[in-house]
């Protein structure tokens, strides 16, 4: 029963993601994918990311003809590379449906243009396309990621994002320029892969940008992981739709793969021992994450925290993510199938699209919303569960396979994972 929800599940996502996709090779929005359902004039990059990956699933599944979908990644690469606005190759992070400007006062964003090239560089590995793969090298290497590096606290770290405009997006209202840095552990894993796949980078610098964010391990009722500061399972699951950490260590001999594992054993464990104190939790629901609550859009997470200049003791109202769960699943397929099987026993939970983003038993509450990112990881994780697409030819890509050998990544044995 569950493995049905999960494939029907899957099937919904996809739908999702292309019926909220502009494919009108005359507009210059073609390729830009909705931020959310309720938005029809706001696009997100990232959401353009998890598109070409879902297109690739989508031919593997039966979904969509091979032809029908190679066509749609060409006029999405191409319009990308023509129309879409970029700063040094990285690209807005949130621009208008139709005419593919930027979406208001909006910064030009690392992370979520990292989340755009991993989809296109699967698209680029299954299609194996002349014309596809011609404008797949002009955006990849446009990106001029030397331009975002900087020195912090003796490290070499990238800025998150920038902003030309006076008070735009993350900044004051006198200010303009660079915004923050990742200089912690978060959802920015297979950036560095990207970073090592560009020949304008050296294998010094790779390996030292990989080197340069901070690694705090902490622990929660005996799972112990690298954790990231507000404690959004989100994080732990980004990078790991693409790269396919099962079969890697890091330089170091670190296992990302299981910090995962652990990240996410810890976040239900925290919610099933808050079970007295919030009804969802009761309920046997679990997936604390950034997504919509009944107060709106919220970084729900659990513990350890790591924000030093403020005491956070609770991040959350009740509120689970469905994502959050299910794109858990290649990390503890047992614990999410049990959770699986009790979020299908709330009909109001499901619409068109399958499960809305959230619910929260508490507030008797249940979101009406789909967010393109949420649809998106929770397909491309049911997809690496059962088929591993998005892992075979994200890291069949030459880019990724040089990347790897830049970054001194350690193979494990192939006795550790099972296809």
């Amino acid at each position: 029963m569950v493995d049905d929800i999960l494939q029907r599940e899957a099937y919904d996502c996809y739908r999702f993601l292309l019926d909220h996709t502009n494919f009108d090779e005359n507009s210059s929005g073609c390729g830009l994918t909705r931020d959310r359902a309720t938005n029809p004039n706001k696009v997100t990059i990232a959401g353009s990311g998890f598109m070409l990956s879902a297109l690739v699933i989508g031919v593997e599944n039966g979904w969509d003809a091979r032809e029908t979908n190679r066509r749609r990644v060409l006029l999405t690469v191409r319009n990308f590379w023509e129309n879409i606005p970029h700063f040094h190759g990285f690209f807005a992070h949130y621009l208008e449906y139709d005419t593919g400007k930027r979406y208001k006062k909006c910064e030009y964003s690392t992370i979520d243009t990292a989340l755009f090239l991993n989809g296109m560089l699967v698209a680029d590995s299954y299609f194996a396309c002349p014309e596809i793969h011609e404008y797949v090298e002009k955006i990849f290497h446009r990106v001029d990621w030397n331009q975002f590096v900087y020195r912090y606290n003796g490290r070499l770290v990238f800025r998150m994002a920038y902003n030309d405009i006076r008070g735009g997006d993350y900044l004051r209202k006198t200010q303009a320029g660079w915004i923050f840095r990742w200089s912690m552990m978060a959802e920015q894993l297979s950036m560095y892969a990207l970073v090592a796949a560009s020949p304008t980078v050296s294998k010094r610098r790779a390996r030292a940008l990989f080197q340069g964010f901070e690694r705090t391990v902490g622990e929660y009722s005996g799972h112990r992981f690298v954790f990231t500061p507000l404690g959004a399972l989100f994080v732990h699951q980004y990078s790991h739709a693409w790269f396919d950490f099962r079969r890697y260590l890091d330089m170091n001999g670190y296992d990302w793969f299981e910090n995962s594992v652990q990240a996410t054993l810890a976040n239900r464990k925290y919610c099933l021992d808050r079970a007295e104190d919030y009804a969802t939790f009761k309920a046997g629901l679990w997936g604390l994450s950034s997504c919509e609550g009944p107060r709106g859009y919220r970084g729900y997470g659990a513990p350890p925290f790591a924000i030093k200049d403020e005491d956070v003791k609770e991040r959350t109202d009740g509120t689970v993510a469905v994502y959050a769960i299910l794109a858990s699943l290649p990390f503890c397929p047992e614990q999410v199938g049990e959770a699986v099987a009790k979020l299908d026993a709330y009909p109001k939970l499901r619409g068109p699209y399958g499960f809305y983003d959230s619910l929260n038993h508490d507030a008797a509450w249940y979101s009406q919303d789909y967010y393109s990112i949420d649809k998106g990881i929770s397909l491309l994780m049911i997809d690496n569960h059962y088929r591993q697409t998005n892992w075979r030819y994200y890291m069949k890509h030459e880019l990724i396979r040089n990347a790897v050998e830049k970054l001194g990544f350690i193979k494990k044995e192939e006795a550790d994972v099972d296809d």
